[in-house]
């Protein structure tokens, strides 16, 4: 019996030790999610590798990547949000509408990341079109 549960143990083990690795050497990873994650928190990559290694199986690990994407696009979705000041003009002062506000987020973020614009750039552009809405041009 004590064969199997060390068995167990040592899969487990194992398993935690190849999941960093996939982790670790996928550089994509490291420098847009572990290091910037690791700084926010004020903690060690290595132990933030390891954190996403314990709470993820195996497929997650493989697919996260794309989630990295989806935060990426989520993170700077809010960031337009703050900047543009969408939250104070469409949902609690209502001067736009919540379609109006997400039209606009989402332009700003694709001209930004999909288009290479500048975020300064694409921000302008976006505060340009609040404009016009609220000026009912």
């Amino acid at each position: 019996m004590s064969e199997i549960v060390d068995i167990d143990k040592r899969y487990v083990e194992n398993a935690l030790k190849q999941k960093m690795n996939v982790l670790r050497d996928n550089r994509y990873l490291m420098d847009d999610v572990f290091i910037p994650i690791a700084k926010a928190l004020k903690m060690d990559v290595e132990e933030v590798i390891e954190l996403f290694a314990k709470k993820l199986d195996f497929a997650s690990c493989y697919e996260l990547h794309a989630y990295a994407e989806q935060a990426r696009m989520g993170c700077l979705g809010r960031k337009v949000d703050i900047d543009l000041g969408l939250c104070w003009i469409c949902d609690f002062f209502g001067l736009i509408t919540k379609e109006e506000a997400d039209l606009i987020r989402k332009k700003v973020v694709e001209s930004h990341l999909l288009y290479k614009k500048p975020y300064n750039e694409a921000l302008e552009e976006g505060r340009q079109m609040i404009i016009k809405l609220l000026k009912e041009e």
